[in-house]
């Protein structure tokens, strides 16, 4: 008690390096410590605040007083937390979570770094990089978390309306941030690769909502016929409405997923354009469906697939995501 001025000159130095509001005083005390204390208020038998309670109210009363910050009991945006044992402190910064979608307008960025085993990091950035290493910069933070909605393959174009995202800054400096300035320096750092759109801040609890997501997606496909020929191709793509596949783990992902079948859906499957070899596609399909397997059949691991159930050989020459519903 005798060293809440004391404190109360450590936190105004802390704070100075930090945009916030909302404030929140923690004391670390030992059990036996807090015991004695309960003791001693049940012997008086009458209701009083524990020499814990005193001391965060007196120096939170303070600092609200002299400082105009606000005392937050549910998310404060800085705690200040002394220890009554060793009379040490510590802080602890809130995060700061904005949203958003992002584009990928150049095929060869993958979503996350590349790493092989015993060779490193590989390719150019990520798109997770080109994010959040921006994000993180603007707000000045020590680390990020990126999270996006499902992923596109490396040589896939997403287009439409963008991915949903969401990146998580932790230990921020500032908290408030032009997002359109943000959105232009992403542009140009990924040299238009990536661009974000329908960015703002976000709460924690939106963000946790988002991983529980499983939403359809669209692709446009691009294939040429190498064998085979359908003249009715049209007529016969029609019964895939809702249609039911069993993939097996693709065998160019067996090396990170664990090798099990999993049913999914076919929602519909359309002809952008069919001339000569030449043929497009547009496949609206259940969340976790591996288009290109279903295409090509991955040697049986894909049960039914395009290219069994029309009796013709394809080539996929590209695959871009349109549509995260």
């Amino acid at each position: 008690m005798e060293h809440v001025d004391d404190y109360f000159e450590m936190f105004k130095e802390e704070s100075k390096r930090y945009e916030f509001s909302t404030f929140l005083i923690g004391v670390r005390t030992s059990k036996e410590s807090l015991q004695k204390d309960r003791e001693i208020i049940e012997s008086a038998g009458t209701r009083i605040r524990s020499y814990k309670e005193e001391f965060q109210f007196l120096l939170g009363s303070k600092i609200e007083r002299e400082l105009h910050y606000t005392v937050d009991f549910g998310m404060p945006e800085f705690v200040f937390m002394v220890s009554q044992e060793n009379m040490d402190y510590s802080i602890k910064i809130k995060s700061v979570y904005i949203k958003g979608r992002y584009l990928k307008k150049r095929r060869g960025i993958p979503q996350s770094p590349w790493i092989k085993p015993g060779r490193g990091k590989e390719m150019e950035k990520s798109v997770s990089e080109y994010i959040g290493q921006q994000v993180c910069n603007a707000f000045e933070g020590k680390n990020y978390n990126f999270f996006a909605l499902g992923r596109e393959d490396v040589d896939a174009l997403m287009l439409g309306t963008g991915r949903p995202f969401y990146v998580q800054v932790e230990t921020p400096t500032k908290r408030s941030i032009d997002l359109t300035n943000l959105s232009e320096r992403v542009l140009m750092e990924s040299k238009e690769g990536v661009e974000i759109i329908d960015i703002s801040m976000a709460k924690q609890s939106e963000i946790d909502g988002m991983k529980d997501l499983r939403p359809d997606k669209t692709y446009e496909v691009g294939l040429t016929i190498e064998e085979g020929n359908r003249s009715d191709l049209e007529e016969v793509l029609k019964k895939y409405s809702n249609f039911k596949i069993d993939q097996r783990t693709p065998s160019r992902v067996l090396n990170i997923r664990k090798d099990k079948t999993r049913e999914r859906r076919i929602r519909s499957i359309e002809i952008e354009r069919f001339s000569g070899k030449q043929l497009i596609l547009i496949i609206t399909a259940e969340a976790g469906t591996y288009i290109k397997e279903f295409i090509t059949g991955d040697n049986g691991r894909t049960v039914p697939s395009l290219k069994n159930e029309l009796n013709i050989n394809v080539k996929i020459d590209y695959l871009n995501v349109l549509e995260v519903k």
